[in-house]
């Protein structure tokens, strides 16, 4: 066995360089590559350069440290490093950006600092960001309930929610964050890292606990905002709040270290203004992604979103995942819409003005960073210019809500001109190398242009008048950053050089040599040249400087402009599908005639989606038991009634003939079936799991869209389950509206029984050729599932369904104590009937079993729906019910 000496232990020595690299590398938080400056170019060295040149497919080189020999290293030119940070960013890393900041002429190591860490959320260069936000996310949780505080940096909006414990993955689902920070103590809960990093894709920040204490978000905001009182914080008596606010300041501060004047004061979203909808809800009505998780699949959003701007596309997906929970702020919508569905010619010449226009919110943000270019001002002074007339398109509108908006919309003439005065038309992407500030601007600047073209004339007159002077026709002048401009003498001339010509670079096959004269003027040239670049971008930042005196003017008239585009696309919608207007009110009916879904719909050839009724309130029509075949449409009714009831309290038209909309709190659905195998959870685990939380949650003013709840277990347990749970929505304290769609025909006799449940199916027409779906809902219950002919239609074989068909006679025939438990035939039954009373579950039981007589001592009042449920299945167990 060998055995390790003292010098194999001790850390082997690295060149000053190296060490400064290491230095600054062991203060940058984890999953960080280091873009360490070195002349035009960002170097990285060690294990950052293996990474690195794998993700971005650059060489891999190496460069002497010392002591440690060659180590691993890579770089990119310092001028094209944007697209590279991108791809970095991607991959859901982070890009250290360290620079130079003493004089790289001087002796000794080059003082250099870590100037900006760029994360996925805070990646401001990027022009070609889409419609979609860019949250970065922080939480703050105390057990019971939890603040999430969200920032988009690239518009400045900085909003705090707060929500149950339980509701706080819902929200990040909404949010979809890029970035989530965290306190060190939740690093420790391994559930939510797994899901902030899978379900959400998201980088991760970890901090210490203090970081999210309530008192130093106080002092950060007070700090930020420049706020005399904490008073003056609408959240200040909200520790979590103030916890996970202060918690996105301290992280702005780490990676930014600029000005960040765009950033709004953050506003606290109360939970009783929005709608909540679930994870569940989101997924199985496709609000803003497909069920399937194909990227551009069929969503509401997709099928609504006729925006013409990113801030109308932002502004919309706010809407339709926040619908509103009173009458008034959704009338205000109603009433723009409306108006502008009858002002077509307004309505037309609004959106042909906005279209073209860039994303002014983040142009904002880049030029107060300090990263935007001298075209996002040319883009600026585009839409400034469009203003008046943006205004007088809409002037003839007189809805409160387009006239609010329109008041932010003003002039800002001076601006205007002085950026049209000041930036050329086409300017160049870097603002550091000239040729972006217009002739007339500054007369220092004309002078030293007039210089540097004479300069340039001069150089060509000299090239000439040498080859005339020295017969040598292939002599050229060339310029380098270190020896300026020279004369360049091929090999095979040297001995035609005059003897004035002084040797200044010899290359393979030339030589390179300068006169007195030629450096004078070279002298002149590159300084006239260097002094240009200066003073462009000297001019460019003073411009930059007097737009930002008027941010907050500008990202209001933003946002309004990203409200009016959004209320033009519901206009939009409106007009070309021929959608309605509903009547929305506090009270609990829900009745629509002639409805459609909006998605569905838009996919099939026009006028071929068959329109049904809904008749839902608090009292006669409160749960609707759906029944009808597979494929019959049932699931594609009942969603597209939640889908109605969302877009009616986003201030939408919806599609139908008409609709009076009882305002909404929640929408619960349970629909589909799935395991969640990483959880050792089945599919019928997973759907009791949802139901339980479905019936624990829901209140009077909630809609439950429930299909085929309890078939994910044996029939018998699924009837029972279905049952009990149809009894406990319409007979319970809460009585939320419900459709329940299902297999189960013997739910039919529910309506028998019970106030409130009334049967409906969708019809269909036998043929000889098996049945045609009619997509119509009728009153009343089906008696068959035609499960046997939609397999048919399936091309399962012929003998197959034949045999299925022998079967099922023999089933349907059998007579067994458990059909006629659910059938409701046998003597108990019939002995009710006799006492002239509705028969009950009791009648269907042995009166001496003990399992009777447990359920008689039962306390259901004191038992959740999921300890009922577990009871139920304890007792099948004793019955040995198969």
């Amino acid at each position: 066995m060998t055995t390790a000496t003292a010098d194999s232990k001790t850390p082997k020595k690295l060149t000053p360089m190296m060490e400064q690299y290491r230095s600054v590398q062991k203060t940058l938080p984890p999953g960080t590559i280091l873009f360490f400056r070195l002349g035009d170019f960002y170097e990285m060295f060690f294990e950052d350069a293996l990474r690195a040149s794998e993700i971005l497919n650059i060489t891999l080189t190496g460069r002497e440290a010392g002591e440690a020999g060659r180590v691993p290293m890579c770089g990119i030119p310092f001028h094209s490093s944007t697209a590279y940070i991108k791809t970095l960013i991607e991959n859901n890393l982070k890009v250290a950006i360290c620079e130079q900041i003493g004089d790289p002429k001087a002796k000794g190591l080059v003082e250099r600092k870590v100037t900006r860490i760029i994360s996925p959320a805070t990646y401001l260069e990027d022009e070609s960001k889409g419609k979609d936000f860019e949250y970065m996310a922080a939480l703050s949780r105390d057990g019971k309930e939890c603040a999430i505080a969200f920032l988009e940096l690239s518009t400045g909006e900085f909003l705090v929610r707060k929500v149950p414990a339980e509701r706080m993955a819902s929200e990040l689902m909404l949010l979809a964050p890029r970035e989530v920070i965290l306190s060190k103590t939740d690093e420790e809960d391994q559930a939510l890292m797994d899901f902030v990093r899978s379900a959400l894709n998201a980088t991760v920040t970890v901090y210490e606990d203090w970081v999210f204490g309530a008192e130093e978000g106080e002092r950060l905001l007070q700090e930020k905002f420049r706020l005399a009182a904490k008073q003056s914080i609408s959240f200040c008596d909200q520790p979590l709040a103030l916890s996970s606010a202060g918690a996105v300041l301290y992280y702005l501060r780490d990676h930014l270290h600029a000005s960040l004047d765009h950033v709004q004061m953050p506003a606290l979203l109360e939970s009783n203004e929005f709608m909540v909808l679930d994870r569940q809800t989101q997924r199985s009505l496709e609000l803003v992604a497909a069920f399937s998780g194909e990227k551009g699949g069929p969503t509401l959003l997709s099928t609504i979103d006729q925006t013409l701007t990113s801030m109308g596309a932002r502004t919309l997906y706010q809407w339709v995942t926040h619908p509103l929970l009173t009458v008034r702020p959704v009338e205000e919508r109603q009433q723009a819409v409306c108006e502008l569905t009858g002002e077509t010619s307004a309505l037309n010449g609004f959106r042909g003005l906005i279209k073209g226009v860039k994303d002014i919110e983040r142009t904002l943000s880049r030029l107060n960073y300090g990263v935007a270019n001298a075209r996002d001002l040319v883009n600026l002074a585009l839409f400034l210019k469009r203003v008046p007339e943006i205004r007088r398109s809409l002037s003839v509108l007189k809805s409160d809500l387009i006239k609010s908006r329109l008041n932010d919309v003003v002039e800002c003439p001076d601006l205007l001109s002085k950026i049209e005065k000041t930036i050329v038309e086409e300017p160049p992407l870097s603002i550091r190398d000239g040729g972006i500030i217009r002739e007339g601007v500054s007369a220092e600047l004309d002078e030293l242009r007039d210089i540097s073209a004479n300069g340039k004339r001069w150089i060509l007159d000299f090239q000439k008048r040498e080859i005339e002077r020295t017969g040598i026709k292939s002599l050229r002048m060339k310029y380098s950053q270190v020896f300026g401009y020279t004369i360049e003498i091929s090999k095979s001339n040297l001995h035609l050089v005059p003897e004035d010509y002084i040797r200044r670079q010899t290359l393979a096959n030339a030589e390179r040599f300068i006169v007195p004269e030629l450096k004078t003027w070279d002298e002149k040239i590159s300084g006239a040249q260097d002094k240009i670049k200066a003073l462009e971008y000297q001019l460019f930042n003073e411009l930059r400087e007097e737009i930002l005196g008027s941010l907050n003017v500008l990202q209001a008239m933003a946002r309004a402009i990203g409200v009016l585009d959004c209320l033009g696309s519901l206009a939009m919608a409106a007009v070309q599908k021929s959608w309605i207007k509903p009547h929305v009110v506090e009270t609990g009916e829900l009745l629509i005639e002639g409805g459609r879904h909006p998605v569905v719909e838009v996919m099939l050839p026009a006028g071929k989606f068959v329109e049904n009724d809904v008749f839902l309130d608090a009292a006669e029509n409160q749960l609707v038991v759906l029944t009808g075949p597979n494929m019959a449409g049932k699931s594609t009714y009942i969603r597209q009634t939640a889908l109605i009831v969302l877009l009616a309290q986003i201030g939408s038209f919806v599609p139908a003939k008409s609709a009076r909309i009882g305002l909404v709190d929640r929408i619960f659905t349970r629909i589909g079936a799935s395991d969640d195998l990483a959880r050792g959870e089945s599919t019928f685990m997973v759907e009791m799991v949802e139901t339980a939380h479905i019936l624990q949650k829901a209140t009077h003013r909630s809609l439950l869209i429930l299909d085929e709840v309890g078939r994910g277990t044996s029939t018998f347990d699924g009837v029972s389950i279905a049952w009990a749970i149809c009894e406990y929505l319409s007979q319970g304290m809460v009585k939320p509206r419900t459709m329940f769609a299902t297999h189960y025909h013997e739910l039919t006799q529910l309506e028998d029984h019970f106030a409130g449940i009334k049967n409906y199916n969708i019809t269909v027409r036998e043929t000889k050729d098996g049945i045609m779906f009619l997509r119509k809902v009728v009153r009343g219950g089906s008696d068959r599932s035609y499960g046997i002919h939609v397999a048919r239609l399936a091309g399962i074989p012929q003998a197959v369904t034949e045999r299925a068909e022998k079967i099922l006679k023999v089933l349907e025939s059998e007579n067994t104590e458990a059909t006629r438990i659910i059938e409701g035939k046998k003597e108990n039954v019939e002995r009710a009937q006799k006492e002239k009373r509705e028969p009950t579950l009791f009648d269907f039981a042995n009166e001496n079993h003990p399992v009777l007589e447990e359920i008689k001592k039962l306390s259901l009042d004191g038992m959740t729906p999921l300890q009922a449920l577990n009871k139920l299945s304890e007792l099948k167990e004793r019955l040995s019910i198969k």
